[in-house]
């Protein structure tokens, strides 16, 4: 005799919270290596430093700049525009 096992249930509805946390992931995934590439190549071209000392220059500015900006960014491709 077999036993009667619950159906696992799926749950596809993709709520507002669930979209603009994915937009603001997405966001700070791109901000993040476009910044710190962006203030590396800034950092270099305008001082004297190397590319290496330029990378640890604008590591934590290019960090903290990227997902701040990305997950902002993110945030604002999420909101509905009123007409």
């Amino acid at each position: 005799m077999m036993s009667e096992m619950s159906e696992p249930t799926t749950d596809t509805e993709i709520t507002p919270a669930a979209r603009m946390g994915r937009a603001i992931l997405r966001g700070a995934a791109i901000g993040f290596p476009a910044c710190i590439v962006g203030i590396t190549l800034a950092v270099w071209v305008i001082t004297d430093l190397d590319l290496g000392d330029s990378f640890a220059t604008s590591l934590l500015p290019g960090i903290l700049l990227g997902g701040f900006g990305g997950g902002f960014a993110g945030m604002a491709m999420t909101m509905d525009s009123a007409h």
